[in-house]
């Protein structure tokens, strides 16, 4: 895979000094190193199999870290790569060896401006749906996966091939539509089970999104939809549709030095697309019930999600403070058909500062209640008390 990635990006350079003059070639890259203090409470740790709090101090590159390139040519046709670095993978105690070296895809599509009002693109990228994101960034790695507040407010659509279409209504509004590969994350009881019950689907995932932008206000509308069966391994006449619906409204607005952020997520079967909303977050129930479950007798279980976050900043210079608060609550049947619930939240701050022309830091402190796994069944199983915990550190930014 190295190797793969060094003759990528000599291709690459090889491109960039031989294209023509018409064409433009933007190649660039960002490094982030987080250096944090993690304190998990005994219950939290005990989520994962610790008896015991536990703290630790981790410093780790996470692939976050990126390397890009971006060409366009005088057919108003251009290309975007992106590819990112480091490690992949984080464990409760922060081992810094775990995924150390990985390089895989984030962004790979190209697209054409066929006229002023419509462009067609291409690829492997996000999608047009709930775009927006709370300015946290410390600790992806830190077996929690804390990166723009998933698990704890934030629904990020992920990063898919598709086909998209924008409509362009002047500089007020515009209508995105993508077409979105739909097989990865069947989540559920589906997830483990393949080949004797898999999902199957006959359209792609489609998500839309309507910016509309009114001077210091834009706001952002947009809706997902997926539709799946469950074959194989179902009673008979049990109901075998698996649909993923969601609804999503952000807004931002600047004025002057004060800017804010905010957004919202509702629906079902969240974790049933391969977005992030904070899958592999240990002792996280809200993101875990996130999937549509089965009964014993082969009902499906629809879980319903809210998740919403905010995010209030002000610049000084070259400091910008951001106060950021989000929660994630979930509600879903288990295979008895008593309802369980949960609900996640995060608050704290995140202080991006320029030092020097590509040179950043983000001294962050966050704070995470897991909430209690709640079961609706008059007493007989009892609460789980998922735990808290806190990062502490700064974030290193490195960009050029």
């Amino acid at each position: 895979m190295k190797k793969l990635f060094v003759i990528g990006i000599a291709a690459l350079l090889l491109v960039a000094f031989t294209m023509p003059a018409m064409a433009k070639v933007k190649i660039g890259g960002i490094i982030f190193t987080d250096f944090y203090y993690l304190d998990r409470d005994k219950n939290n740790a005990a989520r994962a199999g610790y008896t015991g709090a536990i703290t630790g101090t981790a410093i780790q590159v996470p692939d976050i870290t990126r390397l890009y390139g971006r060409w366009t040519n005088e057919d108003n046709v251009g290309m975007y790569i992106e590819l990112g670095i480091g490690q992949n993978t984080g464990a409760v105690r922060n081992q810094t060896n775990e995924g150390d070296g990985s390089v895989h895809l984030r962004h790979a599509y190209g697209w054409w401006d066929v006229n002023p009002s419509f462009t067609i693109m291409a690829g492997h990228s996000t999608t047009p749906f709930s775009p927006l994101a709370p300015s946290q960034l410390l600790g992806t790695r830190s077996g929690s996966a804390n990166i723009i507040g998933i698990g704890y407010g934030e629904y990020y659509s992920g990063r898919f091939p598709q086909v998209r279409g924008t409509f362009k209504f002047g500089k007020v509004a515009r209508l995105a539509v993508a077409l979105c590969d739909p097989h990865g994350g069947a989540g559920g009881p589906w997830a483990t089970t393949e080949p004797t019950l898999h999902t199957n689907t006959k359209i792609p995932m489609i998500a839309a999104g309507v910016p509309i932008y009114a001077g210091p206000v834009s706001i952002y509308p947009g809706v997902l939809y997926q539709h799946r069966t469950i074959d194989n391994a179902l009673p008979a006449g049990a109901n075998n549709d698996l649909d993923t619906i969601i609804g999503s409204l952000g807004a931002k607005a600047g004025f002057g030095p004060f800017g804010v952020a905010a957004e919202v997520n509702y629906g079902q079967n969240m974790l049933n697309t391969d977005a992030l909303i904070g899958a592999g977050s240990f002792g996280n129930s809200a993101v875990g019930l996130a999937s549509a479950g089965m009964s014993t007798a082969g009902k499906i279980h629809n879980a319903k999600t809210l998740g919403y976050w905010l995010d209030l900043n002000y610049k000084f210079g070259p400091i910008t403070p951001h106060v950021i608060f989000g929660s994630l609550s979930t509600k879903r049947d288990n295979t008895a058909g008593f309802e369980q619930k949960d609900t996640t939240y995060m608050y704290g701050v995140s202080v991006p500062i320029d030092l020097a022309k590509g040179f950043r830091i983000r001294p962050e402190l966050m704070f995470y209640n897991n909430g209690t796994l709640k079961t609706n069944d008059n007493g007989v199983t009892p609460n789980v008390d998922n735990g808290k915990y806190m990062i502490a550190g700064v974030q290193f930014q490195i960009t050029f």
